[in-house]
């Protein structure tokens, strides 16, 4: 007698082949391990959350939310620096100067170009040439007021 049931990641009904079947094939298996595991589908591969709580993080949509997240981590930093037998100074440094470096690509990107494409190399050869032709008339701007 077959016993059907419903996948426990699609809900679709599936015929079971043994009594510990919960899945209706293979790849619901590894869909439901990847979701239980806290893995996110990145861009043809599923990748290893690195913050366990993304859900949780607020949406930084200013400036000044991006300042608010660095100071808190700054803090954070601070109290682990005053833990007792914990070197974290160069750590910390580390961490800031990466935060840092990130904060301002991202505030860039969503400031300047919230909707842009990566870049080609016809695209930076032609932002060489218009900032070679910007030097050039800064340069003649320089002496002719100087």
């Amino acid at each position: 007698m077959e016993k059907t049931r419903f996948c426990k990641h699609c809900k679709q009904q599936f015929v079971q082949r043994r009594s510990n079947h919960l899945y209706c094939n293979a790849s619901c298996r590894t869909k439901a391990s990847y979701k239980r595991n806290g893995y996110k589908y990145i861009s043809g591969h599923y990748e290893k959350s690195e913050l366990s709580n993304t859900e949780n993080l607020p949406e930084l949509t200013n400036i000044d939310d991006l300042i608010l997240v660095v100071q808190s981590l700054e803090k954070r930093i601070e109290e682990l620096n005053n833990r007792k037998g914990v070197g974290t100074n160069s750590l910390g440094e580390a961490a800031l100067g990466t935060i840092a470096a990130d904060a301002g690509v991202y505030a860039a990107k969503k400031l300047f170009a919230p909707k842009s494409l990566p870049a080609t190399k016809g695209d930076i050869i032609f932002l060489r040439k218009e900032l070679n032709e910007l030097k050039i008339i800064i340069r003649n701007l320089k002496t002719h007021f100087l």
